[in-house]
Order: C-alpha cells, then structure tokens, then sequence
C-alpha cells in the first residue's frame, strides 16, 4: 500500500510538471539556463516549445545547434527555428537568415535569407536592417532597388540609439553614410545642406566610432560648414530634428570628441 501511495505521489509529480503551460515551462528553463543547469533545462525546453512557445522553440533550436547537451542537430535546429519565426519570434527570423545565407542545416538560398532578413529587419533590428540595406544596394537575394535602398538606410539612421554598442554603431553608421551620399551625389542628389544635417545627426552618438575616426568627421563637417550660410547653419538644428522625430542632445559637442 505505502508502495502504491509513493507511485501515486511521483505521477502526481509529473501531471504537475508537464501539465504547466509553455510560457511558464519556459520561464523555468530560462532560470535554470541562467543557473548553468543545461541538462535540466533541456526536457523542460522541449516541452515548452513542443506546446508551442516561441522563444522556447528558439532556444530548443540553440541547444540542438550548438550541442550544449551533447545531442546535436542542426538539421532538427532549423526546423525549431523555423517554427519559431512562423510564431513571430525575431531570433527566429535572425537565425533562418543565417541558416539560409550560410547554407547550415538547408541548402544556401540567397533568396530565403532575404526573406527572413526582411523579417527580421520590420522589427526594427539594425543587423537585419543593415543586411536587408545591403541587399537592395547589392542585389543579393533581391532585385537592386536605389530607392528601397534609400528607404531601409533612412529608416535605419533614424532610429534611436541603443545601449548596445554594436547595434548602435549600425545606426551611427547609416547616419554618417547618408551625410557622405549626400555630399558627394552618391545615392542620393548631391546636397551640402542635407549633407549637413546628416552629419549633426551622426554627432549624436559618434561615441560609437573611434577618436580617429571621430577627428576626421569633425573636420569633414567643418569643411562642409564653410560652403553654407550662416543663415543655413543656424536652421541646421532645427532642420535636423525634423527629420530625426526629437531633440538633438548632442550638438553642443559637434567639435568635440566623444570618449
């Protein structure tokens, strides 16, 4: 009798384990990720992502990948990643680019990876962004389109910078991009003025690039300030923040470099 209560106690146990629902057997796996336990977090993964949860089916997909169990698949990865993009998650989407652009675990498909890039990048992910950028420029994966070119790299610029210094730096780089386009006709109709506003909007975070790098640009936009009026370089801020959507924090630096 005391045998069967003790059979009855475990299958209690594990109606109570697995009848959880996927969100919070993914924020269970997530806390025992976080404490180093992988073996224990694996099972529990695979039942969240197996119920449907999308940041568990990436993260099944990880495992599976990377074999931080010591079970590797990738071809088994790429298919929980796929579930996860078709759920909406944008790991997902960043990591059938890659499958895809990289040909690991599905037949290299340019196309394919454009597709989940452009995915990706409509959640405003500046990685994504940029490759979605560089592909209408190139013609990689997608026809070569100057003005969707132009659309993705303005879109880009305009948004605000991260903590993150290698999602932000994409951003700086849009920015001063589109300053240099401008100024020498490349892209976009030559134009000191806009050029010029690009670069106060570059001064922003130039914090992203280095000091050498900043010294150059500021000399480039004292180069180019000598072309305008002074009518022009009073507007300037003004203009700027229209085309930015909010306060310039920066421009008292414009001359000075960001440490």
């Amino acid at each position: 009798m005391k045998r069967n209560f003790l059979i009855i106690l475990s299958i209690l146990f594990v109606q109570f384990s697995f009848g959880q629902n996927a969100d919070q057997l993914n924020n269970q796996s997530k806390e025992l990720i976080q404490q180093g336990k992988y073996n224990e977090a694996f099972p529990i993964l695979k039942k969240s992502a197996e119920l449907g949860n999308s940041e568990a089916q990436y993260n099944f997909g990880y495992f599976l990948q990377s074999g931080t169990t010591g079970i590797k698949d990738v071809r088994e990865a790429i298919k929980w990643y796929e579930k996860s993009s078709d759920n909406g998650f944008n790991n997902g989407h960043y990591a059938m680019m890659m499958a895809y652009g990289n040909g690991e675990g599905v037949e290299q498909n340019s196309e394919k990876a454009f597709e989940y890039a452009l995915k990706c990048a409509n959640n405003d992910d500046t990685t994504c962004m940029r490759n979605v950028i560089n592909c209408y420029l190139t013609g990689n994966g997608v026809k070569a389109d100057n003005s969707k070119f132009k659309e993705w790299i303005i879109r880009l610029a305009k948004l605000p910078n991260p903590e993150n210094l290698a999602l932000s730096g994409n951003i700086t780089s849009a920015r001063l991009e589109i300053a240099k386009f401008y100024k020498k006709g490349e892209h976009f109709e030559q134009n000191s003025y806009q050029s010029y506003l690009w670069y106060l909007i570059y001064n922003e975070s130039k914090v992203d690039f280095s000091i050498l790098k900043q010294e150059d640009v500021i000399k480039e936009i004292k180069e180019i300030e000598k072309t305008l009026t002074k009518e022009q370089i009073n507007n300037a801020p003004k203009d700027a923040e229209k085309i930015l959507g909010r306060k310039l924090v920066n421009i008292s630096e414009l001359y000075k470099n960001s440490l």
